[in-house]
């Protein structure tokens, strides 16, 4: 594995209807280790409760303010906060009326999968989100 500095506005980009993402360093590039993403959202976007048999997700709050759910509780969180949602805890985030700028971190790696093939999905017109989820082992619950 080799040292990887990405600069701002670089990386592998996923657009969508009302939000982005840009994988900034997948699998391939960490042996496994981790997968870092950038994501911007509109007004009101965000993930549905949700969990994650194979992965935690750590979460910084990067522009905007998001509302996350991580367990039973909900909180807000502004810029330069950080939510950490550990593998198995239900988890999700709404993002504020002037949207908002996250960086997603996956430990270990895997989950850009999962948005390159979203991606795929919603471009052949075929965006059944769900089902992509449980191929990677993600189970919607809200």
């Amino acid at each position: 594995m080799e040292a990887k500095i990405v600069a701002p506005g670089d990386g592998e980009l996923h657009k969508f209807e009302d939000w982005a993402a840009v994988i900034k360093i997948a699998a391939e590039e960490s042996d496994g280790t981790v997968t870092v993403l950038e994501t911007r959202h509109d007004p009101g976007n965000g993930a549905s409760a949700h969990i994650h048999s194979g992965e935690s997700e750590i979460f910084v709050v990067m522009e905007g303010r998001v509302t996350f759910q991580v367990g039973d509780a909900s909180h807000e969180v502004e810029a330069g906060g950080i939510v950490f949602g550990p593998m198995g805890t239900i988890h999700g985030f709404e993002v504020g009326p002037t949207g908002g700028r996250l960086l997603h971190v996956f430990v270990p790696s895997g989950m850009e999968g999962y948005f390159r093939d979203q991606h795929d999905a919603a471009a052949a017109g075929d965006a059944d989100y769900i089902a992509i989820r449980r191929q990677y082992g993600v189970t919607t619950t809200g």
